[in-house]
C-alpha cells in the first residue's frame, strides 16, 4: 500500500504558488539577459539617472544566482509536495553533496572538470564552490527523473538513472559555452600562470556530470514500488524545459550576431 505524503500545509501553498510565478518571470528576464547581453556598459549608454543604474546593475550582478535559487525553491518544494519532507530533504543533500564533492574536487586537482575556476555570478562560495553550481544541478537532476518518469514511467531504476545521465550530459552541453563565455560562470586555468585563461570546456566536464547524474540518480529510491503511483507535480521538468529553452534562446541569438 502507498504511504503518500501529507500535501503542502494549506498556508504554504499561496507562497509556493507565488514562488512559481516569480520564477517564470524572472525566466524570462533571465532569457532577454543571456540572449542580447544585457549589462553594465548597455544600461550605462541606455539610461541617465545614476542611482537608477546602479540599482540596475547590481540587481544584474544577482540576477542569475536568483534565477537558479527560485528553480530550486520550486524543485524542492515540489518534491515535498510529491514525496514528503524527509525524502525531499535527503535527496537534497545528496545532490548538493555530491555536486560540491565534485567540483571542489575538481578544483583542487584539475580532474575530472579540468582546472576549473569560478566566478562572482553564481554568488558566495563554500570553499572554491558558489553556492550556484549544486542548486542548477539539483533542479537539473530532479527535473530530469521528472521529466523521464513523467513521459516514461515504467521505466526500471537502471534505466531510468541512465536517461538522467543522458539528460544531465545534455544539459551541461547546451549550458557550457554560455556558463564560461558569456556569464563569466567559470573558466579554466591556463598551463601556466603566464598564460590566459581558457573559455573552452573540456568534453571531459560533460561527461562528469552525466556520470555524476547517473549515481545519483541510482540512490534516489522513492518508498512506492512504482513511481507511477505518486502523485507527481509537472514543475520540476518544466524547470528543466524553461533552462533548456533561455540556452537555446541564447545560442541562437549569439548565432545570429555573429
Amino acid at each position: 500500500m502507498s504511504s503518500r505524503p501529507a500535501p503542502l500545509a494549506r498556508g504554504l501553498e499561496p507562497f509556493v504558488a507565488g514562488l512559481w510565478i516569480l520564477f517564470v518571470l524572472v525566466s524570462l528576464l533571465s532569457a532577454a539577459g543571456w540572449s542580447f547581453g544585457i549589462g553594465e556598459g548597455s544600461l550605462e549608454r541606455s539610461i541617465s539617472n545614476q542611482d537608477l543604474r546602479a540599482a540596475l546593475v547590481l540587481l544584474l550582478a544577482h540576477a542569475d544566482l536568483a534565477w537558479i535559487t527560485l528553480a530550486a525553491a520550486n524543485v524542492y518544494f515540489s518534491l515535498v509536495e510529491s514525496l514528503g519532507l524527509a525524502t525531499a530533504r535527503r535527496w537534497a543533500l545528496l545532490i548538493l553533496g555530491s555536486v560540491i564533492a565534485l567540483a571542489w574536487v575538481s578544483a583542487a586537482t584539475g580532474f575530472p572538470l579540468g582546472p576549473i575556476r569560478y566566478g562572482a555570478p553564481l554568488g558566495m562560495k563554500l570553499g572554491p564552490v558558489p553556492l550556484g553550481l549544486p542548486l542548477f544541478w539539483f533542479s537539473a537532476i530532479i527535473g530530469a527523473r521528472e521529466a523521464l518518469l513523467r513521459f516514461l514511467p515504467r521505466l526500471g531504476h537502471a534505466a531510468l538513472a541512465g536517461g538522467v545521465g543522458v539528460l544531465a550530459l545534455l544539459t551541461d552541453l547546451a549550458l557550457e559555452p554560455l556558463a564560461a563565455q558569456w556569464r563569466g560562470f567559470w573558466f579554466w586555468r591556463g598551463a601556466s600562470p603566464t598564460l590566459p585563461p581558457v573559455f573552452d570546456p573540456p568534453f571531459t566536464a560533460s561527461l562528469a556530470w552525466g556520470l555524476l547524474a547517473v549515481l545519483v540518480a541510482l540512490a534516489l529510491r522513492e518508498r512506492d514500488v512504482v513511481a507511477s503511483a505518486q502523485k507527481r507535480s509537472w514543475k520540476p521538468a518544466v524547470t528543466l524545459a524553461i533552462f533548456w529553452a533561455v540556452f537555446l534562446a541564447a545560442h541562437l541569438a549569439h548565432r545570429l550576431k555573429h
